[in-house]
């Protein structure tokens, strides 16, 4: 398969989304701004060079805990798979953005403190989560990298879950 993988160091612009397609996969979207440092060469100087922005998608299980740990403004590390969204505005005019389905995102550790916490599923007695646990989830065996949830995705319209 010819797919461009990537790794963008940058950091949160839009507050993480949790969504739901009308089939049931949660997803969750946000934007990711990465601007590169640029050293002048005549005066030594640094400076901000180009700012670049991504929209990540995140599904399953992974989206839930990236939108239940990330913030607008964290610095963050995504890799994934690139590609674009194409669409037409309601101005008529062609528009395109950069995607990146994500199958890794986190904390970026070199600009702060972070700590792990391993989401463990704790079913309760008739094997459903246990009442009032947010992290409790049921395993999906689906849910591993190189599943393709965004094309199970692709052309719903977001449901949002939560406030």
């Amino acid at each position: 398969m010819n797919e461009v993988s990537i790794t963008v160091s940058g950091f949160v612009g839009t507050k993480p989304t949790l969504n739901r397609s009308q089939n049931g996969v949660e997803w969750t979207t946000f934007r990711v701004a990465s601007t590169r440092r640029v050293r002048d060469a005549r005066s030594g100087e640094w400076s901000d060079g180009r700012t670049l922005w991504f929209t990540v998608k995140s599904f399953r299980t992974g989206a839930r805990h990236v939108a239940e740990s990330l913030a607008q403004g964290d610095p963050v590390v995504v890799a994934g798979r690139l590609s674009t969204e194409e669409w037409t505005d309601k101005e008529g005019k062609d528009r395109w953005q950069l995607v990146v389905d994500a199958h890794a995102v986190g904390p970026d550790v070199t600009r702060g403190l972070a700590r792990f916490t391993r989401v463990v599923d704790r079913p309760d007695r008739e094997g459903a989560p246990a009442a009032g646990d947010p992290w409790a989830e049921v395993a999906d065996p689906g849910d591993h990298p190189g599943t393709d949830a965004a094309a199970e995705v692709e052309a719903e319209e977001p449901v949002p879950v939560g406030g």
